[in-house]
């Protein structure tokens, strides 16, 4: 009986293993449908073109930027820094990112993250939270930086704009508030005169620059510093230039469909 009941399979590794088989199909499925050119390296990558994926973690990285208040709070801004590095990483591998850049990434993520957690626990310790916390948040300005350019340059790759394709341009737009909301807590840590002229929580920088790159503009808060303005109109700007032009010609491609696109195709190449 014991000797037959180890020849059993065990259904956990079965089920693992359909798992696995299942994201791999839904992968290549994503890449397959993007026709979009592959560097050879990279054709076998599992989340290749997987943006939603990067998409679900930038939505969590602004949930999370939003009600939770990481000045002082150890825990708070490593879990925060530590969402933001899994969707770099993500991101890097779903936009055809070669090998050796993504082990440049991972290193960048590793080092921030935990240089992060340093830096918070020892000013902690010392009574002085600020002067670590912008040393950690300059540094991981230049990793958020990142994550537009890389989706950006995948996405336009696409020759057959798919789901895939319009939730990556979505993660771009919605990943420029986020760079924006590190941007702004790093300018308001240098500035001899804070950015709201007042202190706030952390959360208020990713509130202010979700407002500000919709143009809605409450009014609650408002930059007071030359510099500010300047961030938050560059931020303006930028935010409707990519969500106009970008955004809108990845969902209007969406939107003709490929029979459509092949249709008009033809017809201008007609005599």
């Amino acid at each position: 009986m014991d000797a037959a009941d180890s020849k059993q399979p065990d259904p956990s590794a079965a089920d693992a293993s359909a798992a696995e088989a299942r994201r791999m199909r839904r992968a290549a499925r994503a890449a397959r449908e993007a026709q979009a050119p592959t560097d050879p390296a990279v054709a076998g990558r599992r989340l290749l073109d997987r943006f939603d994926l990067v998409l679900l973690l930038v939505l969590a990285v602004i949930a999370i930027q939003s009600l939770v208040d990481t000045s002082g709070s150890v825990w708070g801004s490593f879990v925060t820094h530590s969402v933001t590095g899994l969707a770099l990483i993500v991101a890097t591998r779903a936009s055809a990112v070669r090998p050796r850049a993504c082990r440049v990434f991972d290193l960048l993520v590793l080092v921030t993250v935990v240089g992060n957690l340093v830096l918070v626990v020892g000013s902690s310790r010392g009574g002085r939270s600020s002067g670590s916390t912008v040393q950690a948040e300059g540094i991981w300005l230049v990793a958020e930086l990142i994550l537009p350019v890389v989706i950006g340059r995948r996405v336009l790759k696409h020759r057959v704009v798919g789901v895939q394709t319009v939730l990556g341009a979505v993660a771009a737009y919605l990943q420029i508030a986020v760079t924006y909301a590190t941007l702004f807590q790093t300018i308001d840590a240098l500035s001899l005169q804070p950015f709201f002229g007042q202190p706030v929580p952390t959360t208020v920088y990713t509130y202010f620059s979700l407002v500000t790159i919709s143009t809605v503009g409450y009014g609650d808060f408002v930059a007071v510093t030359n510099l500010a303005r300047l961030a938050a109109t560059s931020e303006a700007v930028i935010g409707q230039v990519f969500l106009v032009t970008f955004v809108a010609f990845i969902v209007s491609r969406f939107a003709a469909g490929p029979g459509r696109r092949r249709d008009q195709e033809d017809e201008d190449a007609a005599p």
